[in-house]
């Protein structure tokens, strides 16, 4: 996640996820909720996907093969190697 939790108005709400919340794919991708057109609130459940409820500072950021993020809701299994791009662009 980003250094601080801002919330764009370009993103769009979802219900169970708040803005801040990392979902990790299937294909070890990260995304956030609503930053990008191809991932919809209905398609993330478990044992599909998991997520990161209350990521630590700065974990959206350092995301890469040296540093997995590991989900600690859902499917506890997934691990993110990489951000979903037009989630970062959406960040920018």
């Amino acid at each position: 996640m980003p250094r601080s939790r801002p919330s764009s108005p370009a993103r769009a709400e979802w219900r169970r996820f708040p803005a801040y919340t990392i979902l990790i794919s299937p294909t070890r991708y990260a995304h956030l909720p609503g930053a990008c057109t191809h991932v919809e609130e209905d398609y993330v459940r478990a044992p599909r996907w998991g997520w990161i409820p209350d990521p630590a500072p700065g974990l959206w950021d350092r995301l890469s093969n040296s540093s997995p993020a590991t989900a600690t809701a859902g499917n506890t299994a997934r691990t993110a190697i990489r951000r979903c791009e037009e989630c970062q662009t959406t960040l920018s």
